[in-house]
């Protein structure tokens, strides 16, 4: 099953994504840059699980370089605490960590081999749908605290 967005389309949606989120300049650390580098090309060439894993690992990242004090916190306690915010972006993030979890932290009672390969075109819609996100709300975070 192909995906629904081309390279060239998932080029353009990140492009589109800079060009409203940036409004003047964003400064981060090396290890936010590599991390998010890596979700961009997992998202360009259709890595739809990794984008969303990746996208969230440097939302953490970032957040937690943001003070020393925030190491120990999880990503559900620091997106609770971001002032900067919103609530609908909260919320947003909530569904990605959510999500990102049915992947990762599945049990043997939530796997379905029969579902992914009944309606494995579902899967990779909702996959590509929360990439989409992962990506907006990775965007979002890191042009927080921008500068002019």
């Amino acid at each position: 099953m192909s995906k629904l967005m081309t390279q060239e389309a998932r080029e353009q949606y990140l492009t589109d994504l800079e060009k409203e989120l940036l409004l003047g300049g964003a400064s981060f650390s090396e290890w936010c840059t590599f991390i998010a580098k890596d979700t961009e090309t997992a998202f360009i060439h259709g890595a739809d699980l990794s984008t969303v894993v990746m996208s969230l690992a440097c939302i953490e990242t970032y957040l937690k370089t943001e003070s020393p004090e925030l190491q120990k916190q999880s990503l559900y306690s620091l997106v609770g605490n971001e002032t900067s915010l919103s609530a609908e972006e909260k919320h947003l993030l909530k569904k990605l960590r959510l999500y990102r979890n049915r992947w990762i932290h599945c049990s043997i009672d939530d796997l379905d081999d029969a579902a992914i390969l009944k309606n494995e075109s579902d899967f990779i819609r909702e996959a590509e749908e929360m990439a989409c996100l992962a990506v907006k709300m990775l965007l979002t975070a890191l042009f927080l605290n921008q500068y002019v």
